[in-house]
């Protein structure tokens, strides 16, 4: 992995500018809607004030990104706050990530979409746990790695429940988003 084009993009980004360790507003979303028992598993999460967040309220937590300069600053907050017990860092690249099927109360992935890895998050999913993910949404011009807004609904495995969903716009900035929860046993 050491010279994988995606590991060199975001670690130059990554080591060019200070962490804030703020978690995604899906976070909040998630622990209010409620979670069963169970680890959480974050895709592409970078240096994720969500797995901080999520592991502040009792989660384990298995933080998943290609960059390990991101994931060096996350396990040294980790560490800094007394979460590194619970907090686990794994350096892949989301696409070569194979979750456990049925292995994690919540799901997450923010600003990030392949359909494969999507497919195999929804997967990793526990029966009555939650899928949260947020891609960038595509306008008018299609690009790579934006999602019409609905499409992530659509590609729901049968039995899902969309909790919640939305685009958000902000600039010119827009991102569709996500809270879905997997069919109870």
């Amino acid at each position: 992995m050491p010279g994988h084009p995606d590991r060199l993009r975001w670690n130059a980004r990554y080591a060019g500018s200070v962490p804030t360790f703020t978690p995604h507003p899906l976070v909040a979303r998630a622990l209010a809607a409620g979670l069963p028992d169970g680890p959480v598993l974050e895709l592409a999460c970078g240096r994720s004030g969500s797995a901080l967040e999520l592991a502040a309220a009792g989660r384990r937590v298995v933080a998943v990104d290609v960059s390990d300069v991101a994931l060096g600053q996350l396990a040294a907050e980790a560490h800094r706050r007394g979460l590194a017990a619970v907090i686990t860092c794994v350096q892949a690249d989301a696409g070569e990530c194979r979750p456990q099927p049925g292995g994690y109360a919540l799901v997450l992935a923010t600003r990030f979409w392949d359909e494969h890895v999507f497919d195999a998050g929804a997967r990793a999913v526990s029966p009555g746990g939650l899928l949260a993910w947020e891609a960038l949404a595509q306008g008018e011009d299609p690009r790579p790695y934006h999602v019409p807004h609905g499409e992530l609904a659509h590609r729901l495995p049968p039995g899902y429940t969309v909790v919640a969903e939305d685009l958000a716009v902000a600039g010119a900035r827009r991102t569709t988003w996500l809270l879905a929860r997997a069919p109870a046993p």
